[in-house]
């Protein structure tokens, strides 16, 4: 079963390049350029993992995640030096980031969820 994983930026040609990089058999990926799809995508398909940029049109990183109901692993990703991150994330990725590396974190994040609390 491939990891639904989403991201949400407003920068077209990062969503194109994401999209592109990490589009797979295991990993079933949907982007979004616009907040309002992206959250209510998330909300009636409870993917995996959320990358949700901070700096978005209408609203910022985290109005977004807060907006979405999942219990999704969110991991916001930032440019921005001064961004503190919200509790509604799991996880922060500052831009510029590694495609690879944003692979590898998908796995491992996938795997980590999965285990049992210990």
């Amino acid at each position: 079963m491939p990891i639904k994983v989403v991201y949400i930026d407003d920068e077209e040609m990062l969503c194109q390049m994401f999209k592109e990089y990490l589009h797979s058999d295991e990993i079933n990926l949907a982007v979004f350029t616009d907040e309002e799809p992206g959250i209510e995508y998330c909300n009636n398909n409870n993917p995996d993992l959320i990358f949700i940029d901070y700096r978005l049109k209408k609203q910022n990183g985290v109005e977004v995640a807060k907006a979405i109901a999942s219990d999704s692993i969110k991991i916001l990703i930032t440019g921005e030096l001064d961004v503190t991150m919200d509790a509604c994330f799991d996880h922060k990725i500052e831009k510029p980031y590694r495609l690879a590396d944003i692979k590898n974190f998908i796995i491992e994040a996938v795997k980590m969820k999965a285990l049992p609390n210990q």
